[in-house]
């Protein structure tokens, strides 16, 4: 111990006496295991959803693929209402399946309407999802109709704490429900709504739901919950998928089997903890993200340690005069080796400290920034700091090696005499300086085109202009149903108001209606699957969408609306009851008069298709293609119907001159006109770019970490000039007595440390064009990827580096020559 404290000492006046090279290495590699330990807290939540239930391993969400002609097969995570009681009739394997459908309600407190989600789900939920109850039993909790849990959030918010049980919750319809249970707050790493209410699925909420929630017990083509199994321990899911065509066949009266011509689906399983990773209907592969998020972190962490120990052994090398007397004086071997290993490990522990306050001060303001949700309590997790101090042992005997090992073998008269210790690990240092930069640049390229993907996604092949389009959503609610066009026509009073219209979903909702459609004469064939679209009037025109041929819906032109004889279409997209005369019209995109045959828009005007199986409709006008998805999707053909029946959106497009007073009017008209119906608005331009989110958020994080390692490597670079300067003192001081100027002196530094950067520009350059080359295959639309992006990378890490050697090749140059002579 005495020994071990004299080491501490030795090593302490030695870090304090070297300040700068101190500050550097301390800086350098503190930045780096904060950036690192980020990002793998981050991956780490991302990779561990739902991890937390007991019984993950055994829970399954039934998921529909769905097999169109003409289209890739989708997957989706929805599934019809009869399919859950099923399958654990037909399938011995299965304990259990539970049905939950998001439903939103308005709930009522002390007079004003709060928008909430409400979780209809069946009486097992909880069999599955074992949340921690604050009050209530969780195997009877959903066992009724009318009761509903909370959570603690949420009881807060209602009754000002959680004592409860029994208090009643009601709704602005006059629906009142029982409290039955409240459960902690969701972790923020699940795909389970964490802000939502739970309640029994046979439990009344409106007359606009309870009906067609009922008809939908025997309806197999209508998708809208979802669908969760619990297995017994030891099922193969492989094989309990194979099954489900049999079950299907004999259970679904309109099922297909795949392999035809037709639409037809498959069930398909997806494991609880995979869900998050590897969502349905989403081409993006998140997995595929974060996994390149962990290389970021890698790359970083990489670029502080070889910073870290570049810095290390190039300042060992000068205190080879210091280890010549120590041995001189009789200083074993081990006692050298010590010493600078009690150093290196000191510098290493102070960085993870410091590593450690930087990352709890950065991480809440960076998620919050970010826009995602994370647990503090992964600040604190034993993991981590056990990685820290296993990456402390590393990092610290890695960077005291070379000085333990190398400079304490030779004898003090060898080094005395300047030995190849001396100037040795050169070529070293200049290899992990090209590796630094290698991955810089390759972060920096990568970070530019993400953003130059994401902008132009977010702004092309829309087919509408989004820029000054409100939305106002709700409209689907009893209270306003009826009322819509009047509603319509007050808007259009508002001085800043141009257009309105409404429709059925706006784009980037993730709707998917889909219908067939054929050329008459071609049933067996020809058969086509369009997107159709549910629309009022002036909803185009509201949307800015351009018109190619024809017209568009027209309020005189009666045969427009869409009305199939005998049925309409009612919540869901479903057909019902009988309704009104049928009309007969549509408009379609460019895309889909295509794949109908015509060669042009006009040649499609006034020609007929037919919708469904036998439902002629007559093309009025075509319009350009509207981007509905995101730009990772290719443009679906569409085919526009009018039908009034189930709007909820409305789309206003306000003029140049609309301001806040025009939104607070617009405010004012929906509060007095739907009193019980909170307001519900944004701009459709903030909706398409919440759609690319993920890739705005990508880009974010590598912009921010691309700067970390830019900043680590400049860091190192300065410590490595600094080192060089003082080893060449003497060499300059000859130069320039032998005529060398200053700008002499200060190309010939530059020049040293330019090289490896080019170098690094030759290795980063092919590697960023295949990884990025990859990444964007994942957009049906995509930029082209520009050279000149790469140069200019390459060539700002080259002035990065100019700028950062440049003070010490300046100062160094400028410095008299007979300071420089006299140096030893």
């Amino acid at each position: 111990m005495k020994m071990l404290g004299n080491f501490l000492r030795v090593a302490v006046r030695i870090l304090v006496r070297d300040r700068m090279y101190t500050v550097l290495n301390v800086a350098g590699l503190a930045i780096g295991i904060a950036a690192a330990s980020m990002l793998g807290l981050y991956v780490w939540h991302e990779t561990h959803y739902d991890g937390f239930f007991s019984k993950a391993d055994r829970i399954y969400r039934v998921d529909k693929t769905e097999f169109m002609p003409g289209r890739e097969p989708v997957t989706y995570s929805s599934t019809p209402k009869p399919l859950a009681p099923l399958l654990p009739q037909d399938f011995p394997e299965i304990e259990t399946s539970v049905r939950v459908h998001d439903e939103p309600v308005v709930v009522a407190r002390d007079g004003s309407p709060f928008r909430e989600h409400m979780q209809v789900v069946d009486p097992d939920f909880f069999r599955l999802f074992d949340l921690p109850f604050i009050a209530g039993d969780p195997a009877t909790a959903l066992a009724a109709p009318g009761t509903v849990v909370l959570t603690e959030s949420l009881a807060r918010k209602y009754f000002n704490g959680v004592d409860v049980l029994g208090r009643s919750l009601t709704l602005t319809n006059g629906i009142s429900l029982t409290v039955s249970g409240v459960i902690r707050d969701l972790p923020t790493n699940t795909h389970l709504r964490r802000d939502a209410m739970l309640t029994n699925i046979r439990t009344r909420l409106g007359e606009n739901v309870d009906g067609w929630f009922a008809r939908m017990d025997t309806v197999w083509n209508s998708n809208f919950l979802q669908t969760y199994i619990l297995v017994k321990p030891g099922t193969d899911p492989v094989a309990l998928t194979a099954r489900f065509p049999a079950f299907l066949s004999a259970r679904d009266p309109n099922y297909l089997s795949t392999g035809t011509n037709k639409p037809s689906k498959a069930l398909v399983l997806t494991g609880l903890t995979h869900i998050h990773t590897d969502p349905t209907g989403v081409p993006a592969n998140l997995l595929g993200v974060l996994h390149g998020l962990e290389a970021v972190a890698a790359v970083v962490l990489g670029i502080a340690v070889v910073n870290f120990v570049n810095l290390s052994t190039s300042r060992s090398s000068l205190r080879v005069r210091e280890v010549a007397v120590r041995k001189a004086l009789g200083a074993p071997r081990s006692m050298l080796v010590g010493q600078f290993m009690v150093e290196s490990v000191l510098l290493t522990l102070v960085a993870a400290v410091l590593a450690y306050v930087l990352l709890e001060v950065a991480m809440p303001a960076s998620v919050a920034a970010l826009g995602i949700r994370f647990d503090r309590a992964y600040l604190y997790s034993p993991w981590l700091l056990l990685a820290e101090l296993l990456g402390v042992v590393a990092v610290g005997g890695v960077a005291g090696l070379y000085p333990a090992l190398v400079l304490s073998r030779p004898t003090a008269s060898v080094l005395l005499r300047g030995g190849p210790t001396a100037a040795g690990g050169a070529g070293v240092r200049a290899l992990l300086v090209v590796a630094q930069f290698s991955a810089a640049i390759l972060l920096a390229i990568a970070t530019i085109v993400i953003f130059q993907q994401t902008r132009y996604v977010s702004s092309q092949q829309l087919g509408f202009n989004a820029d000054g389009v409100l939305l106002l959503r709700e409209l689907h609610q009893p209270e306003a149903r009826a009322h819509i066009e009047s509603f319509r026509q007050a808007l259009l009073r508002i001085p800043g108001v141009a257009q309105a219209g409404a429709a059925f979903h706006a784009p980037s909702d993730g709707s998917d209606s889909t219908d067939n459609y054929h050329v008459p004469g071609t049933l067996d064939d020809g058969t086509i699957v369009f997107r159709s679209e549910y629309i009022g009037h002036d909803y185009l025109q509201a949307m800015g969408v351009r018109l190619l041929a024809g017209r568009l819906f027209d309020r005189a032109a009666t045969a427009d609306a869409l009305r199939p004889p005998g049925s309409t279409v009612g919540e869901g997209g479903v057909t019902v009851r009988a309704s009104d005369p049928p009309g007969r019209t549509a408009v379609l995109s460019w895309r889909a008069a295509q794949r109908l045959g015509f060669h042009t828009a006009e040649e499609a005007v006034g020609r007929q298709v037919i919708y469904d199986v036998d439902y002629p409709l007559t093309i009025i006008g075509v319009v350009d293609d509207v981007q509905f998805n995101s730009a990772r999707v290719a443009l679906q053909p569409t085919a526009f119907l009018l039908d009034e029946s189930g709007l909820d959106v409305m789309a206003v497009r306000l003029t140049p001159a609309a301001d806040a007073a025009t939104l607070a009017a617009i405010d004012r008209l929906w509060r007095d006109s739907f009193p019980t119906i909170p307001v519900n608005r944004e701009f459709l331009d903030d909706h398409v770019r919440d759609a690319y989110a993920a890739e705005l958020r990508q880009g974010t994080l590598l912009a921010g970490f691309t700067g970390l390692a830019i900043l680590i490597a400049c860091l190192g670079l300065f410590g490595l000039a600094a080192f060089t300067a003082q080893r060449r003192t003497k060499e300059i001081g000859l130069r320039k007595v032998l005529g060398a100027g200053v700008p002499d002196i200060m190309r010939l530094l530059v020049w040293q440390f330019s090289k490896p950067v080019m170098v690094a520009n030759l290795i980063a350059w092919p590697l960023a064009w295949l990884g990025l080359s990859h990444w964007l295959q994942g957009y049906a639309y995509r930029i082209a990827l520009n050279p000149l992006v790469f140069a200019l990378a390459g060539l700002a890490a080259l002035l990065i580096a100019w700028v950062t050697v440049a003070g010490h090749a300046a100062r160094v140059a400028a410095a008299k020559p007979v300071d420089a002579l006299r140096y030893e």
